[in-house]
Parts: structure tokens; sequence; C-alpha cells
């Protein structure tokens, strides 16, 4: 009699999330600037890891039912190395992105400081959350942020546009709504 089936589903436990925006705080954040071997719990297994950012990242608000608030998944934001064996942080790539929402102006003001852990600990930012894939066998791993839908949350305190007021159905142009269409000299 065979045995039966038993399906892993590889993410080792790890949750796998699609949200499309989501608010979270990225925390217990430790930087290595060389790269450094890792043990997997598992099995024990140890392996190389490039030099990262590694944070642990927590679903603050999901934007939707609030079902994923407080779901937290490990990420890792890579320093890349070129040509001739050089670590750095670059623009083009996940850190890159991280480091221009976290310092507006990151690559194109040499006077804002480096990047730091400090800097990552309780920052808290908008993005799209989507699962992770295995690059080899395309096989879901858990949960990872789309590095280009990283965005800074909107600033406290900030004036927000006042809605149109009630009844006021005019826009650019002098088009009302439900009078006919807008002239094309007038966008």
């Amino acid at each position: 009699m065979p045995l039966p089936r038993k399906k892993d589903d590889g993410t080792g436990g790890a949750p796998v999330l699609d949200i499309m925006s989501a608010h979270v705080r990225l925390y217990d954040v430790e930087e290595h600037a060389e790269p450094y071997t890792v043990t997997r719990k598992s099995d024990g297994k140890e392996f190389w890891k490039d030099p990262d950012f590694n944070v642990t990242v927590e679903i603050v608000d999901d934007g939707e039912d609030g079902e994923d608030n407080g779901t937290r998944f490990f990420e890792s934001f890579k320093y890349k190395q070129d040509k001739d064996g050089e670590w750095s942080l670059k623009e083009t790539s996940k850190l890159g992105g991280l480091a221009e929402v976290v310092k507006p102006g990151y690559f194109s003001d040499p006077s804002i400081p480096d990047l730091t852990a400090d800097d990552l600990e309780g920052f808290e930012m908008r993005c799209r959350i989507k699962p992770s894939k295995n690059p080899k066998n395309h096989q879901i791993t858990g949960s990872t942020i789309d590095w280009e839908t990283m965005r800074r949350l909107p600033e406290t305190g900030k004036p927000v546009a006042s809605p149109v007021p009630a009844g006021d159905h005019s826009f650019a142009g002098g088009y009302v709504a439900g009078e006919g269409e807008p002239l094309p000299e007038e966008y």
C-alpha cells in the first residue's frame, strides 16, 4: 500500500500575503556590511548571504478588512556587487529604493548621511506585499515587499485639500457634470 501524500508548500510556515497597498513598519533591523553565514533553523544547514539589511516587517494596516494586520515576515534589502567585486548601495535596487523613501534625495545629495539600521528601525511606509518565489523552482516561499511600490506615508499635520462642496459638480474649464462633454481645448 502506498504512503499518503503530503504536499509541502515550501514556506516553512512563513505567511504568504498578497496586499495591494499596505501600511508597514520595519523593526529588528540588522545591517551586515560583509557577506556572512546563516544557519537554517529547520535543518541546521549553513549558507552564505550577501551584505544586506535584514528586517522584520509588520503589517500595520492591510488597507482592507484588517485580517492581515499584525502579520509579520522577514525581508532582506541587499547591497549589490559591481564587476570589480565592490559592494555598494545601488540606486536601482530594492535597498536603493528604500534609501530614497527613507531619505528623499539620497542619491542626488551627497550631504545626506549614509543609511543606517537606526534610520530603518521603526520606519513606516506604504507598499505592495506580494508572494515571494524561489528563483530556481518558482515555488512560493513567503512574502516580500514589491520595491517599486514603496512610498512615504503622508506627513501628519499637513493641510489636506478640501473636498468639493456638496452640490458643486463643476470642474476645471467650466465643465458641469451631466451637461455634456467638455471641449478639447478645455483640457
